[in-house]
């Protein structure tokens, strides 16, 4: 009994540690930002995917029923989220589910040039898993994202689906409103 309450113990000490420190990292990435930049920290697989001297630029555009944000780097990396659902910003803070129980209009897509003189690109879509916007306001966005992601060529295939996760943090972003307020959309933001 001891043993399990000390390897219980153990794995919260170091889950609290590691988000922590990736609340640090981001806080610490967001302070490097400018007006309408971001930087993304995601790892598939264990590896970095994006570049880290990456910085990203692009827009929200915000609804009521859907988010769509895109970003893209110099190197022509690019990043889609989209959030869907009735009401989807109502939430605090901000949690979806990717997969068969979520819902369809909430997607994560990544992607980059790894061979520009060729023109071949490396691209994943998240196929199962949660975004989180621990922030969410005309100001500051940070996302969180886990899960796993299958390539673009692989993607109805699962026993192909490798796991990925990082955060997106996104310094005084671009914001095109649809047919809701800025009020509406970042009321529920801590």
């Amino acid at each position: 009994m001891n043993r399990w309450l000390l390897v219980f113990f153990t794995f919260f000490v170091f889950s609290c540690n590691s988000k922590e420190s990736s609340d640090q990292a981001a806080d610490q990435l967001f302070k490097s930002l400018k007006e309408n930049e971001a930087k993304i920290v995601v790892t598939i697989a264990g590896k970095e995917f994006y570049p880290k001297e990456s910085v990203f630029s692009g827009q929200a555009l915000i609804s009521d029923n859907i988010m769509n944000l895109t970003l893209t780097d110099q190197f022509e990396g690019k990043l889609i989220i989209n959030l869907g659902g009735e009401k989807w910003y109502a939430a605090k803070p901000i949690k979806k589910t990717i997969g068969s129980d979520g819902p369809i209009e909430t997607s994560i897509k990544m992607g980059k040039i790894i061979d520009k003189e060729q023109m071949i690109g490396e691209g994943y879509m998240m196929a199962e898993g949660e975004i989180t916007a621990t922030e969410f306001s005309k100001d500051k966005m940070v996302f969180r994202i886990k899960g796993k992601v299958g390539k673009y060529s692989d993607f109805q295939q699962p026993d192909k689906y490798i796991p990925a996760e990082g955060f997106i943090v996104y310094k005084k972003p671009s914001v095109s409103l649809g047919n809701i307020t800025e009020k509406e959309a970042f009321s529920s933001s801590n």
